[in-house]
């Protein structure tokens, strides 16, 4: 064991340093600007120069005095970190409680061929319980290997499966299964990247930003630049769309590159390890036992082509890039996709012929979906002559209805739930009863009349819980989920 007090590469002087800087910015780049470019008082201005020079020196002492102090090593089956100068911080994570270990690997990190390793709890959260912000690859290896060797030989230690090996005795080899793999093919990066939703987010965060600096500079020569199209035609207008889609485009390809250039997903024994990125490299891995449920999402666009895109739903941990669950597959075809999930998750592989909603229950879901619209349409209607598309809006609404009538519904096939529903995409939800937290049946006045009810279950999550539901659905079939569910704990009780 790593009993010796050990301190991370002196580059984490850098990350530290870059670290500070920006949480510093964030806080205090406004009253800097105004001090700056507003305020005419050379006194203010000069005390400001000195205030950022003076704050740039102390982050800098800092930051190597964070790295001096940072120590981390593995003792008396505890993962201990020490740290601080004045405040001195001592953190003792016990092995048994670690769930999972990752690896990233940001442009400091790789110029210098290095790693950040994070450790993360059963307790789960928005941050990792520990980073060690800038080690070697063998070192992150190392460490990896020393916590779940030392953690499987605790749990085989308390229910005595396994007894404390005699000195000099040589350890049973473990028998390994071979490791299945799966890595984007170009055709699948490049579908993914024309059917993300990136495309509407470039547009929308341009379309903020536009707004925000019109606010503060003067943009009318930009506006100058395109008058032209006040007297265009309608080819015209349609080429300047074409482009600005395209454009958009591009850059939604950009940023799925940046994210997953070299995605890889490998199943090692009891662990799917997922690797993927350009800019900033991350690995995660996560135990099989800690998979609470599956999500398959087909947009709008990605459903009518036939494909899709798996997410993971797992307990403990801290959140990846603030998403409650982890992607597997960022697109896959419809086709491919049982087999390829009967590969990696066998639990969890999705099932054909749901049992669908009555009939009945169509005129709720167009009810539901035309409501907001039927509200707005009206409103428009007084903003003549563009607010009359809006009652384009009615079919549109009624056709979404319509799809989420159409996509729901549920079955159960042996140990598992499916669970289909749509409120733009469809999402079909498969679930382990041992990992259901919670049945619930729910009915309103008016479902009541027509003898529906709305079934949910919930599942543990990194951050809270996922819950997931069926509307309207016939009131004997959530008695024949509710006896399916409640059998174990008859059995076991």
């Amino acid at each position: 064991m790593m009993s010796e007090p050990k301190r991370l590469h002196p580059a984490a002087m850098l990350l530290n340093f870059f670290s500070s800087l920006v949480e510093t910015v964030k806080n205090y780049i406004i009253p800097f600007g105004v001090a700056f470019f507003l305020n005419k008082n050379h006194v203010v201005t000069i005390t400001a120069y000195s205030a950022v020079c003076l704050i740039f020196i102390f982050l800098i002492v800092s930051s190597i005095i964070k790295w001096r102090k940072f120590t981390y090593r593995i003792e008396e089956d505890e993962l201990r970190i020490e740290e601080g100068l004045l405040t001195k911080k001592k953190r003792y994570i016990p092995i048994e409680r670690i769930q999972t270990v990752n690896t990233s690997a940001g442009i400091i990190q790789q110029i210098f061929k290095l790693v950040k390793l994070q450790v993360e709890t059963a307790g789960g959260g928005k941050e990792a319980e520990v980073t060690l912000a800038a080690i070697s690859q063998a070192e992150a290896e190392h460490i990896k290997r020393a916590l779940f060797e030392r953690k499987k030989e605790i749990a085989a230690f308390e229910s005595g499966e396994l007894p404390v090996p005699e000195e000099g005795a040589a350890e049973p080899a473990e028998k390994e299964a071979a490791d299945i793999t799966y890595t984007m093919s170009g055709r699948e990066f490049l579908a993914a990247a024309s059917t993300s939703s990136g495309i509407g987010v470039i547009i929308s965060g341009i379309l903020a930003i536009y707004t925000q600096l019109d606010d503060i500079f003067n943009l009318d020569w930009l506006y100058d630049q395109f008058s032209f199209l006040n007297k265009a035609g309608v080819t015209v207008i349609a080429l300047v769309v074409f482009v600005a889609l395209f454009i958009a485009w591009l850059l939604s390809v950009i940023g799925m590159m940046l994210k997953y250039t070299d995605f890889k997903v490998v199943r090692k024994n009891n662990e799917i390890v997922i690797s993927r990125g350009l800019i900033e490299k991350q690995q995660i891995t996560i135990p099989l036992h800690r998979i609470q449920a599956v999500k398959i999402k087909e947009s709008l666009i990605r459903q009518p082509l036939g494909f899709a895109s798996v997410t993971i739903v797992s307990a403990g941990g801290s959140v990846m890039e603030d998403d409650k669950s982890t992607v597997l597959f960022p697109i896959i075809s419809r086709k491919s996709l049982r087999k390829r999930l009967e590969e990696f998750l066998p639990d969890y592989a999705p099932e054909e012929e749901l049992k669908r909603l009555p009939k009945r229950a169509l005129s709720r879901y167009l009810l539901r979906a035309s409501w907001p619209v039927a509200a707005v349409v009206p409103l428009c209607l007084l903003l003549p002559p563009w607010g009359y598309v809006s009652i384009l809006a009615i079919p549109f609404s009624w056709m979404i209805g319509y799809l989420a009538y159409r996509d729901a519904g549920w079955k159960i096939s042996g140990e598992k739930m499916i669970m289909s529903s749509r409120l733009i995409g469809r999402t079909t939800a498969v679930i382990q009863r041992r990992r259901m937290q919670v049945y619930e049946v729910s009915r309103s006045y008016f479902q009541r009349r027509k003898q529906l009810v709305s079934i949910h279950t919930v599942t543990k999550s990194n951050v809270l819980m996922e819950k997931f539901s069926v509307v309207d659905a016939e009131e004997k079939d959530s008695q024949d989920i509710f006896e399916w569910y409640s059998y174990e704990k008859r059995v076991n009780g």
